[in-house]
């Protein structure tokens, strides 16, 4: 073979070994994807308070360790952790991520400032009883889903595209909102008991909810349906323990379901509950493989996200390494702690090698994580998009 074509064959192997490289540097690596799919509760505003616990998230935030985080009003950690009932610790009132809306929006902006890549910056923004950021905040207050059901979808969209931009305006781009369950348990302590759906009519709660998630994505803010697959009759609150919709769960709770999934934007979610339903799994709901394909067979393509993981439905029944386990493998993209019923400055860190340990372990596919992380990048695409008029 002479010279010249040695250099040619030279220079291919080069080339071939290049393209190689650039896609392996291209290719995330397996802590990086893991990241994406956390997201926590953590202590401290930002203002100097909780300074330990607060350099905590923003080491996790910095490394890439979590791909979100969720803001909170008070912290109840410590009153739960003495036994007090979830209720009654709720009437306490101490500081956690927010005091007023120049400290939240400096608070957002510092976070996302440490991210290497976008960073979730979540609420539970439902409105009525479930308003993180209050009118004592300086936040203008929001009906709840009940009063907004008694009107009509218009009037929500215009309420809500109003929310959005003004968390938008906050740096928080994520609203763990609209709850699509029925009303078919008017005194469910987690849901009718706090009007917190629109309507005992699927169909009223269909079209509000729509309404709902078109007015956050709108004024460019992630949306969430929840509780998949319905949370509306239950009579007890998956906070405490375990609950069971096996003897009261109606069919046609699965109707706003049925209508929404499968045209829903890449800018919403789909939280699903910790509860039990025995016609569909032995398993809670955001455990069971079963149940999520269910909303996979609906048509629906975007993250999965799990309902708090600290839970007492599923940490109290599971633990955490076994429940992240079985998360991961029912098919949720993003596993959610709150953090805020049993706290842990370095939970995120924590979920973050659990779940590493899991892969190296083979209990986790690598594939079902990169499905996640694609998932996951897909929809942070709509994350800084300017918010469409109305």
């Amino acid at each position: 073979m002479n010279k010249k074509r040695l250099h040619i064959l030279a220079l291919f192997v080069l080339l071939c070994a290049g393209s190689g490289l650039a896609y392996w540097l291209a290719t995330p690596s397996l802590d990086k994807m893991v990241g994406q799919m956390i997201m926590t509760g953590f202590h401290g505003d930002g203002t100097g308070e909780n300074a330990e616990n607060f350099a905590a998230i923003e080491n996790q935030v910095k490394s890439g360790h979590v791909g979100g985080v969720i803001l909170f009003d008070v912290d109840i950690s410590g009153l739960v952790a003495q036994g007090m009932t979830i209720p009654e610790a709720k009437k306490h009132i101490f500081s956690s991520n927010i005091k007023n809306m120049d400290q939240v929006a400096n608070l957002t902006a510092h976070l996302q400032s440490l991210a290497p890549m976008p960073l979730l910056i979540a609420v539970d923004q439902e409105g009525g009883n479930i308003q993180r950021l209050k009118t004592e905040h300086g936040f203008a207050p929001i009906p709840s889903a009940k009063q907004l059901g008694m009107g009509e979808p218009d009037s929500t969209y215009r309420t809500v595209y109003d929310l959005g931009t003004r968390l938008a305006n906050l740096g928080i781009n994520v609203d763990f909102a609209p709850v699509v369950d029925v009303d078919v348990n008017p005194e469910s302590p987690a849901i009718g008991g706090l009007e917190r759906s629109f309507s005992a009519d699927a169909n009223v709660v269909t079209q509000h909810g729509d309404a709902y998630a078109r007015g956050l994505n709108d004024a460019g803010v992630l949306a969430s349906f929840k509780h998949f697959p319905g949370h509306g009759s239950a009579a007890g609150d998956t906070h405490a323990g375990m609950t069971d919709v096996t003897n009261t769960f109606q069919d046609y709770e699965l109707t706003p379901y049925r209508e929404l999934l499968g045209k829903a934007s890449p800018c919403t979610m789909l939280m699903v509950a910790h509860v039990v339903n025995m016609n569909i799994d032995t398993l809670p709901a955001s455990l069971s493989h079963k149940t999520i394909q269910m909303a996979r067979d609906m048509g629906f393509n975007g993250v999965v996200v799990s309902d708090d993981m600290d839970m007492g439905a599923i940490v109290g029944q599971y633990g955490r390494e076994k429940a992240i386990e079985m998360a991961i493998n029912a098919g949720n993209d993003m596993l959610v702690f709150g953090n805020n019923l049993d706290f842990d400055a370095n939970k995120g860190e924590e979920v973050h090698q659990t779940i590493v340990k899991l892969v190296h372990e083979g209990k986790i596919k690598r594939s079902q994580i990169r499905k996640s992380y694609n998932r996951i990048m897909k929809m942070k695409k709509c994350m800084g998009k300017q918010p469409k008029s109305k």
